[in-house]
């Protein structure tokens, strides 16, 4: 038997044998946040109990994660870092379950462009400025609402740049523009102050 060949069908079976395993683990994140959850509902003094019995084991914070996966508010691949970007994952943490799940099964989201087409876009690909104009908390923007959130994104961004120049403008005792220095009246400037307004230019 060639020796490639026998490289390559046991990569294949580890892949296989690991993606088993780690199926095996998301549903076991599952069946412990369902029995977590239903502990809950019979009583809110059982987190404490839970806690307690796996200090040593699992993190505090890791409790809120599970009610969250055992109440389908959150998928449990977003426990297991399905998303590496941080940003992105808290986003995608915030839209409904449902939601989630069509994320995580590579459905397609509309995305406006320039120009006012669309394009759909899957998130798990997608960048965090994408993702921020598709996600609105708990929903999905449609195409006109991500329309206003660029308007409105883009207003804020020359009120900034308005807010920087003006802030700029009152603090120097000179504006630098068009190959040119204006002063204002009554403008005394030390020597190290020419110095930077002469790097300025």
């Amino acid at each position: 038997m060639n020796t490639t060949t026998t490289i390559s069908q046991d990569i294949e079976s580890k892949i296989t044998a690991f993606s088993e395993a780690l199926a095996a683990g998301l549903d076991g994140i599952v069946k412990a946040s369902e029995i977590y959850v239903a502990a809950l509902d019979e009583s809110w003094e059982n987190a404490s109990k839970f806690q307690s019995a796996f200090e040593d084991k699992l993190p505090a914070s890791a409790w809120k994660q599970f009610e969250a996966v055992g109440r389908k508010w959150m998928h449990p691949r977003l426990i297991m870092g399905g998303m590496t970007d941080r940003r992105k994952a808290n986003k995608v943490k915030k839209l409904t379950y449902s939601t989630q799940e069509r994320i995580f099964n590579r459905g397609k989201f509309p995305l406006l462009i320039a120009g006012g087409d669309s394009l759909e876009i899957d998130l798990m690909e997608a960048t965090h400025d994408q993702v921020a104009q598709i996600c609105d908390g708990s929903q999905i923007r449609s195409l006109s609402a991500q329309k206003a959130w660029l308007e409105e994104r883009a207003l804020q961004r020359e009120e900034r740049a308005a807010r920087k120049q003006h802030k700029q403008t009152e603090t120097l005792p000179y504006v630098i523009g068009k190959g040119r220095v204006v002063f204002r009246r009554g403008t005394a400037l030390t020597r190290a102050e020419i110095k930077r307004l002469l790097q300025e230019m």
